[in-house]
C-alpha cells in the first residue's frame, strides 16, 4: 500500500514537473512575443519622434538597428515555440512592415514629410494594425496554454496527493502522536538551552562592557585605554590627555548631576572633534584621553586645537551658561617608548599647559625633550 502510494506519487509529481516546465516556455514564448510587439510599435514612434526632435537620420538609423538587433534575437528565441509556418508567416509580416518603415525614413531624410505622413497613414498603421493584432492573438495562445498546463498540473497533482494522503494517513497515524511529543520536548529542551547561552552571553558581555567603560559617559575607561596603547603592534601612536580647566567651580556651585550633565556634554564635543578611527577615553574625574590611529602628529595636533575650541563653547547646565576650558598634552610614540612612557609624556605636556596660561595645547617632541605650547583661545 505504502509502495503503491509513493510510485504513484513520484510519477504524478513527474509529471507535474514537465507540465510546469512547459508552462513556462509558453509563459517565455507569451513575453517574447509581447517585447516584440514593443519594439515594431517603438519603431514608428522613433521616426516622427526624431522630426520632432530634429534628429539626424542617422542616429534615427541607429536606433532602428538597435531595435531590430533586438527584434531578430527574439524570433530566433521563438524557433521551437511556435509552429514553422506561424513563425515563417510572422517573419514575412516583420519583413514588409520594417520596409515601408525604411521608405518613411528615406522620405524623411530628404525633407519629405508629407509623402510620409501619407505613407504612414496609407501602408505602415494598416500594416502595424495586421501585424499587432497577430501577435496579441499568439500571446493570447501562449497564456492560454501555459494556464492550461498549469491547471492539468495542479489538478495532477492534487488527485495524486489526495490518494497518496488517503493510503498513508493511516499507516502515519499511530507515529504521529509520538512524533509531536519527541518533537515538542526537544524543542522546549533547545528553547530553554538557547534562552540560558543568550542570557550567559548578555552577562558577560555586560560584564566585559562594565569593566571596560566608563558608567557614566559611556566612553573605554583607562584599562582599555592600556589594551589599546599595550596592543599597537609596534606601530606608531598619537595620545592626547585632555584635563578641564574651571571644572571644580561647577561641581561646587551648581551640584555633582550638574558636572555629571557637563562630563557628558564634553564627552560628546570630544567624539564630534575625533576622526570615526580615533578612540576617546575617560581616565577619571575631570580627565581624558584620545588615541589617534595611525600616530600622525599633523593630525593630532589638528585635533587637539579642535578640542580646545568646541570645549571652550559654553555649556547649558541646568539652566546656566557654564564655561570651561581644556588643557591638552599631545605625545607621538616613536624611538621605542611604550605605552608607559607615551602616557608620561602626554602628561608632561598638559601640565605644561596647566602652568600657563590653559585653554590650548602643548606637543612633546623627541629626541631634544622641548615643549611647545600653543594657546588657542
Amino acid at each position: 500500500m505504502l509502495a503503491l502510494a509513493v510510485v504513484l506519487l513520484g510519477g504524478v509529481t513527474f509529471a507535474n514537473v514537465h507540465l510546469h516546465g512547459k508552462s513556462q516556455v509558453h509563459e517565455a514564448t507569451r513575453s517574447h512575443l509581447s517585447e516584440l510587439n514593443m519594439l515594431l510599435h517603438e519603431e514608428s514612434s522613433v521616426l516622427w519622434k526624431a522630426v520632432a526632435d530634429r534628429n539626424s537620420p542617422v542616429n534615427v538609423a541607429r536606433e532602428l538597428g538597435e531595435s531590430r538587433m533586438r527584434e531578430r534575437a527574439l524570433l530566433k528565441a521563438l524557433q521551437g515555440d511556435l509552429p514553422a509556418g506561424t513563425l515563417a508567416d510572422l517573419e514575412k509580416s516583420v519583413a514588409a512592415y520594417r520596409a515601408v518603415l525604411d521608405t518613411e525614413l528615406g522620405l524623411l531624410g530628404v525633407g519629405k514629410i508629407s509623402e510620409a505622413k501619407a505613407l504612414e497613414k496609407r501602408e505602415t498603421e494598416p500594416r502595424f494594425g495586421r501585424l499587432n493584432a497577430r501577435l496579441h492573438s499568439l500571446e493570447d495562445q501562449a497564456a492560454d496554454a501555459a494556464d492550461l498546463a498549469n491547471n492539468i498540473a495542479d489538478l495532477a497533482l492534487g488527485i495524486a496527493m489526495t490518494v497518496a494522503v488517503a493510503a498513508i494517513g493511516r499507516l502515519l497515524y499511530r507515529f504521529e502522536r509520538e512524533h509531536r511529543l519527541t518533537t515538542k520536548a526537544n524543542e522546549e529542551m533547545l528553547e530553554q538551552q538557547q534562552i540560558a547561552l543568550d542570557t550567559l552571553a548578555e552577562h558577560e558581555a555586560l560584564i566585559r562592557h562594565q569593566a571596560s567603560h566608563d558608567p557614566l559617559t559611556g566612553l573605554p575607561n583607562r584599562r582599555l585605554l592600556t589594551e589599546l596603547l599595550e596592543g599597537s603592534g609596534g606601530h606608531d601612536q598619537a595620545l592626547l590627555l585632555v584635563d578641564l580647566d574651571n571644572f571644580k567651580p561647577v561641581n561646587d556651585q551648581l551640584g555633582h548631576a550638574a558636572g555629571d550633565d557637563l562630563l557628558v556634554g564634553v564627552s560628546s564635543r570630544l567624539l564630534s572633534a575625533v576622526r570615526a578611527d580615533d578612540t576617546v577615553v575617560r581616565l577619571g574625574g575631570d580627565e581624558f584621553a584620545i588615541v589617534i590611529a595611525g600616530g600622525d602628529a599633523g593630525i593630532a595636533v589638528r585635533v587637539a586645537e579642535r578640542i580646545v575650541t568646541a570645549v571652550g563653547d559654553p555649556f547649558e547646565i541646568a539652566g546656566t551658561e557654564v564655561r570651561v576650558g581644556a588643557s591638552v598634552g599631545v605625545a607621538i610614540s616613536g624611538g621605542g617608548r611604550d605605552g608607559n612612557q607615551l602616557l608620561r609624556d602626554a602628561d608632561m605636556a598638559m601640565y605644561q599647559v596647566k602652568q600657563g596660561s590653559k585653554g590650548g595645547f602643548a606637543v612633546y617632541h623627541e629626541p631634544d625633550v622641548r615643549l611647545i605650547h600653543q594657546a588657542v583661545r
